[in-house]
């Protein structure tokens, strides 16, 4: 895995370069006021600048990546289309693997010049990643640290599982920080956690990040035990359940819709090896900041973060 990480890595940061030029050149600012139209625009020259540099960064690869998800389908609900992603089949050679992308996470942060916009591969076993159906958008989700796995589960009432982890890493409740998306669909939830006591962080986009610190040991990055629980983007729950895999944690999910009658058919639960049914050494996740300095990690502009059977490494180098 050791080449193959080069070469992802290299794909993530060249795509997290070529979006923050194109963000410089824009003038692209927190202060502007954009009409729907004017929005939607932005976050398809952003997206289309992604998918163009990941693409040239990932041809001629010494390896096979098939993409079995891509983020940027569940837009057509909210601009009547799809965003650009990255989709197909790169490279050549005896080796295969799944990938799963999202060009830009966090585009509304990039639009606006605002931290938080990562460009983000998944890779894993090849057939071992779990697909996007064609059917849903959303998942609902839980990841917790590896202290969790096997004590928690999605399937759980959500009292009990927070219960769980007051005994587990004996903590009082508001020691016990839980990131959820802020939507209504999350409301059983949202509730649950408030009568329960814990710190409910409620976030407008990006569950990514925060999935991603909470598979990690709170031992290793001294910043708190960290849940995240709720609905949210589907391809970003496959994202950080290669992370989970990789890192021993609990990473489970449920597919969801806005639809009653599609939801009922994603009752049963995803676990760990559902989600990345593929082995463990083959799992790695990279993550390069685009406009650096995020709320989870700090993140600095350009530096990437890469999750492994390892652990987890922040390293920033520079490409010409």
């Amino acid at each position: 895995m050791f080449k193959v990480k080069d070469y992802i890595t290299r794909a993530t940061e060249l795509t997290a370069i070529s979006v923050w030029r194109l963000i410089e050149e824009k003038g692209f600012t927190p202060q502007d006021l954009l009409t729907e139209e004017e929005s939607k625009i932005r976050e398809k020259l952003i997206d289309q600048t992604g998918v163009d540099a990941m693409f040239t960064a990932l041809t001629d690869i010494p390896f096979v990546l098939e993409v079995v998800g891509s983020e940027g389908r569940k837009h057509i609900h909210q601009y009547g289309e799809a965003l650009p992603t990255l989709e197909g089949t790169f490279g050549s050679g005896k080796k295969k693997l799944d990938m799963v992308n999202d060009v830009v996470e966090g585009s509304k942060a990039a639009k606006l010049n605002i931290p938080g916009a990562v460009s983000v591969i998944a890779v894993g076993s090849y057939k071992g990643l779990l697909g996007t159906p064609k059917d849903i958008d959303y998942m609902d989700k839980l990841f917790a640290p590896p202290e969790l796995a096997g004590k928690i589960s999605i399937d759980n009432p959500a009292e009990e599982n927070l219960a769980e982890v007051a005994e587990t890493f004996k903590v009082k409740p508001f020691e016990i920080n839980v990131v959820m998306m802020d939507r209504d669909r999350n409301a059983h939830l949202i509730n649950a956690c408030q009568k329960f006591g814990v710190n409910l962080i409620l976030i407008k986009a990006g569950d990514f990040l925060p999935s991603i610190l909470s598979c990690m040991s709170p031992k290793k990055h001294k910043k708190g035990t960290h849940l995240v629980m709720g609905i949210g983007g589907f391809e970003e729950g496959v994202l950080a359940a290669v992370a989970a895999k990789a890192l021993g944690a609990v990473g489970e999910g449920k597919g969801w819709s806005a639809d009653v009658a599609i939801t009922k058919q994603y009752q049963k639960a995803w676990k760990i090896d559902d989600l990345v049914a593929g082995k463990k050494e083959d799992c790695l996740v990279s993550i390069s900041a685009i406009t650096g300095n995020d709320r989870w990690f700090d993140l600095p502009r350009f530096s990437t973060l890469t999750v492994d059977k390892d652990g987890v490494k922040i390293e920033k180098r520079l490409h010409h």
